[in-house]
């Protein structure tokens, strides 16, 4: 009777452990800034109850065959550990991944995710929700203008990433040439460091007013490899004779851009761990039954530097809100 007890204490244990378990999937790195914030907030949010272990796809440095290696290593993790809930870090992570755990039941939370989610299962998932990441580029659109109200014409950088052509095709509808607030937006998608170099050295006299960027983490250089990121950024701003705003927090700061109303990870891991938990907490409720969540938080980040740089005075109300760095 008494190693009977002991047998099935061990097997309550190893059960609670199980169902303990979350996996989280990036598609980066956590080296990137998007993901160390997104990580930061599930580990606070979740790491004291779950036991969690990351998982890094590394696809803004790999290539594609590589890619699918990572995700191969990926769903290896997934059915060793048998976790209770699997989290999702961005499109890569979804779209080779998302299929698979709808497959094996697996309740999944996705985050990041700047596509239509339905376009990466066959059918619509019962066990997967998440968290929609939408630039803002119609909010800004209009503080651009409040802060350089004699613009006319802006130029949008992005690499060629899988997340920037997702960007492009939907949040641009596809269209390189857009008119805001009586601004002029093109858009552009660079793949290669040369192009984006010489989309700065002209950006003057193409008679554009500013540049704002997107992401530019996967910018090959002449040797085809993964342009060093710190060095885009720093030799766009010190290039460049125009304000340089951004729409991810990552690229504001000095020497880098003057700011903008961006997106942060933060926001993103804060509703994917609120969902998670609510998730687990609730397991008769199936997953799908949460609705996807399209997160329009964005937050002024400027740079005291680049604003005093470039003489740039912002309104009082967006003064009063903004967060400031350096």
């Amino acid at each position: 009777m008494k190693t009977l007890f002991i047998f099935l204490a061990l097997l309550s244990c190893s059960v609670f452990a199980a169902n303990k378990q979350i996996v989280v999937v990036e598609s980066y790195h956590k080296e990137y800034k998007w993901d160390a914030e997104y990580r930061k907030q599930i580990m606070d949010k979740l790491g004291r109850k779950y036991q969690l272990t990351f998982f890094e796809m590394n696809t803004k440095r790999l290539s594609g065959p590589e890619v699918v290696a990572m995700a191969d290593k990926a769903l290896k993790l997934i059915d060793e550990v048998k976790p209770a809930l699997v989290i999702l870090g961005d499109d890569a992570a979804l779209e080779f991944l998302g299929e698979k755990m709808e497959a094996r039941a697996i309740p999944t939370v996705y985050l990041g995710i700047n596509k239509n989610p339905r376009t990466y299962f066959k059918k619509d998932p019962k066990y997967i929700s998440g968290i929609l990441e939408r630039p803002l580029f119609q909010r800004s659109s209009y503080f651009i203008k409040s802060l350089l109200p004699h613009a006319k014409k802006v130029l949008i950088l992005f690499d060629g990433d899988r997340t920037s052509t997702i960007i492009f095709n939907d949040s641009f509808m596809g269209h390189s040439s857009l008119v805001l607030n009586n601004v002029i937006f093109d858009v552009k998608l660079c793949k290669t460091l040369e192009d984006w170099q010489k989309e700065i050295r002209d950006a003057g006299k193409n008679n554009y007013d500013a540049v704002v960027i997107g992401l530019y983490q996967s910018l090959k250089n002449e040797r085809g490899l993964n342009a060093d990121s710190e060095e885009v950024i720093t030799w766009t701003s010190s290039y460049l004779n125009l304000p340089l705003f951004a729409f991810w927090d990552f690229a504001v700061g000095k020497g880098k851009s003057v700011g903008g109303f961006v997106l942060q990870g933060a926001s993103q891991g804060k509703a994917a761990a609120e969902m998670a938990e609510k998730i687990l907490q609730n397991p008769s409720r199936l997953p799908s039954s949460y609705w996807p969540i399209s997160l329009q938080e964005g937050v002024f980040v400027f740079s005291r530097y680049e604003l005093a740089r470039w003489k740039i005075q912002p309104p009082d109300d967006m003064n009063q809100n903004a967060v400031f760095v350096d």
